[in-house]
């Protein structure tokens, strides 16, 4: 109830009465009129829910309530700031709605907090863009879309009934993903909490509003800012509209509504906004295990704590491009967990960086049955070291199964699988089927990948990769078979594979290799004195024409070094006809030592006297190490004993000086006559010396010579 004060004069004549008046002023014993605090309810009991009151509309025209429905509910929001006008937010535990309401200053009789008791019959419920109100009548202008009027001022002392002041009313912590635009939304009109926020950067050097107008704010979270986002709605008659928005981090809590498909929050006043921490991204951290951010997610998505960060090393290679290119494989040491983190942009974190990941606010969910932190701002992670390295769990196929949930994204290393088959036609692309006593897995490669088309071994010794599932199924990525994978021995070549020894001399000079190697001529690694090679070494690039300096490991189809010189550029090697059988060593197991060259002889049969001869070449002078070569042959399927030969020169090596060395041999009567394989190799026995990277060697001109 409101009291007009009215000023009355009084003419005081008799002296006694001056006397009586001069002592209360001095007694001060004029006293204002107020209304005395509601301390209780209004005898009213509500008989319906704000959700079951508000589910009565569905759309179109604002409808009459016309039966005795009573709901009762706390002020959330009022109009003491000047943020709202002529309406108030009232909630219940079901939702909350807005009462239009005719006048100002309805803050002195329904103060936030107070308990409301609401007689609906009379009045009509209608809606403002998708937000539900409550109103005195059908708003003309906007009769199709559920417009209402205010509840005039002489009718509101018979529908708005006060009850108790100072109930407490706690903001319900949410996300702005729960959030919809829909209009029977549990949180419209309630009193909501948003953790962990702060406005758009390109917000902060403004005031809650324009002078002239009302003003649109973006709030967002650190996860995924441009979809974790709403609109701060200020109007510019508000008492704190003038005020400079804080430029922290930290939480905010409104009403919520929305209009059309624009979701809004309205504060009551600045306290409401306490960004006072660190901005997303910003600010100290403590470094928290990766397996106990692993451990935050439930089976629902998760957000990683406030001034946390992961280390790490990437174990993925963007190189070879076999995963997105917003993905990282982050493993934080040996034997401890991993996480996918993906980027909200493409990346440039390279195989081998320790890297540093703040992962505050940041989502942590699953993506067919794959675990990663989603959505992280480039910003947030820095590179601390490179060419570090992670040592892989050895592992069979049925520890994997058994362990994976706990292994995923981490490396493992799987020795002697029996057999490799399926993906397409012999080929690393799809779904390779890996075998090994134990049991089956699968190594998934896309198409796009670098190494997609090249062939894979039919056994391997060593297979290294992380551990990635897709929905029910367990994989292993690969990284580069050149470098990861090591052939095993399988089973010996067929006959007729060798050499064809129809007319002397045989010549090769490697012109046609990007169809293949010819017959008879294959790269190992593993080499060994007593060990042809534990498999065959991967084609890079399925033996397309390949620059000297590239640093990947494996049999490669180089330009010859004949005619050109070291300065060749890449265009002029690719154009180059002169092709050379070509290996690039590198540090992964069996290149060094253990790369061969080799050439396989059916049989010898009614053949004596061999002469060989070839061009060995240093194709690669930036190198800084030297490789060391030793011509030898082996008998038999697989051989277990080689004898080394005798060259001209007697010493092969390949440098950091290009060009090539002309080599002869003389092959011993031993070979002569033989019924069985003869195997001959130009092999790297021992490590490299000096420091810096391996060589780039070919071979070319080849021929062999008989009688």
């Amino acid at each position: 109830m409101q009291v007009n004060m009215k000023h009355t004069t009084l003419f005081l004549r008799a002296p006694w009465l001056v006397g009586i008046a001069l002592l209360c002023t001095q007694l001060s014993c004029t006293k204002e009129i107020a209304e005395p605090p509601v301390l209780g309810d209004a005898g009213i009991t509500a008989n319906t829910s704000i959700q079951a009151l508000k589910a009565r509309y569905s759309g179109g025209q604002a409808i009459p309530i016309t039966d005795n429905i009573i709901v009762e509910g706390v002020v959330s929001c009022d109009d003491r700031s000047g943020n709202y006008y002529q309406q108030i937010a009232i909630q219940d535990g079901s939702g909350g709605i807005l009462l239009r309401l005719a006048g100002s200053n309805h803050y002195t009789s329904y103060p936030v907090g107070r308990k409301l008791y609401v007689k609906c019959k009379g009045l009509f419920l209608g809606q403002y863009n998708g937000t539900l109100q409550l109103g005195g009548g059908l708003d003309s202008n906007y009769l199709s879309v559920g417009g209402v009027t205010l509840i005039a001022q002489n009718l509101q002392a018979d529908h708005v009934f006060r009850g108790a002041l100072n109930q407490p009313i706690v903001p319900v912590v949410v996300n702005v993903s729960q959030l919809t635009t829909t209009l029977q939304d549990r949180y419209v009109s309630t009193l909501i909490k948003l953790v962990g926020h702060e406005f758009n950067a390109a917000d902060t050097a403004k005031a809650f509003a324009d002078a002239d107008q009302s003003g649109n704010r973006i709030v967002q979270g650190c996860a995924n800012p441009s979809g974790n986002r709403i609109t701060l709605r200020t109007s510019n008659y508000a008492k704190f509209a003038t005020l400079n928005l804080p430029n922290g981090n930290g939480d905010i809590v409104g009403i919520y509504s929305f209009f059309g498909s624009t979701k809004q929050l309205t504060v009551r006043d600045e306290t409401d906004v306490q960004f006072n921490g660190a901005r997303c991204g910003t600010g100290p951290t403590t470094v928290m295990n990766t397996s106990e951010l692993r451990a935050l997610y439930a089976g629902a998505i998760a957000y990683g704590p406030n001034g946390k960060r992961i280390t790490g090393v990437v174990i993925s290679d963007r190189s070879t491009n076999n995963l997105n290119t917003r993905n990282i494989y982050l493993q934080q040491g040996d034997g401890l967990s991993g996480i996918v983190v993906r980027f909200d942009a493409n990346h440039s974190f390279n195989l081998g960086d320790s890297i540093d990941v703040n992962v505050t606010g940041m989502e942590i969910s699953e993506f067919n049955g794959l675990l990663q932190l989603n959505n992280v701002p480039l910003s947030y992670a820095a590179v601390r070291a490179t060419g570090k390295s992670i040592t892989p769990r050895q592992a069979t196929i049925a520890d994997i199964v058994a362990n994976f949930e706990n292994w995923e994204s981490t490396l493992v290393r799987i020795v002697n699988i029996n057999s490799l088959t399926g993906g397409t036609s012999g080929r690393w692309s799809g779904s390779v089927n890996l075998t090994d006593a134990t049991g089956t897995m699968v190594a998934f490669t896309t198409a796009s990948a670098s190494f997609a088309n090249s062939t894979y071994p039919n056994s391997a010794s060593s297979l290294i990769g992380y551990l990635t599932p897709f929905a029910a199924t367990l994989q292993i990525g690969i990284r580069n078979p050149a470098n990861d994978v090591v052939a095993g021995s399988g089973p010996p070549p067929p006959a007729g594979a060798g050499l064809p020894l129809t007319s002397s001399p045989y010549t090769q000079n490697f012109d046609g290799i990007s169809a293949g190697l010819p017959q008879g001529f294959s790269a190992k690694v593993g080499a060994t004195a007593s060990l042809i090679g534990t498999g065959d070494m991967t084609p890079f690039g399925a033996w397309a024409p390949t620059v000297w300096n590239n640093s990947s490991a494996g049999a490669k189809n180089f330009a010859s070094a004949t005619g050109l010189t070291a300065t060749a550029d890449l265009t002029t090697q690719g154009a180059a006809t002169n092709r050379a059988f070509g290996i690039r060593q590198t540090s992964s197991m069996g290149y060094d030592p253990g790369s061969a060259f080799v050439i396989l002889l059916d049989n010898t049969t009614g053949k004596s006297n061999f002469q060989m001869s070839f061009q060995l070449q240093s194709l690669d002078n930036s190198i800084g190490r030297t490789t060391t070569w030793t011509v030898d042959y082996g008998l038999g399927d697989t051989p277990s004993t080689f004898t080394a030969l005798t060259t001209n020169p007697a010493t092969l090596t390949t440098t950091p000086t290009f060009g090539g060395t002309n080599v002869t041999v003389s092959l011993p009567a031993a070979l002569n006559n033989q019924a069985q394989k003869v195997w001959i190799r130009i092999v790297a026995l021992s490590a490299t010396t000096g420091s810096g990277s391996r060589a780039s060697s070919a071979m070319d001109d080849f021929q062999l010579s008989w009688n």
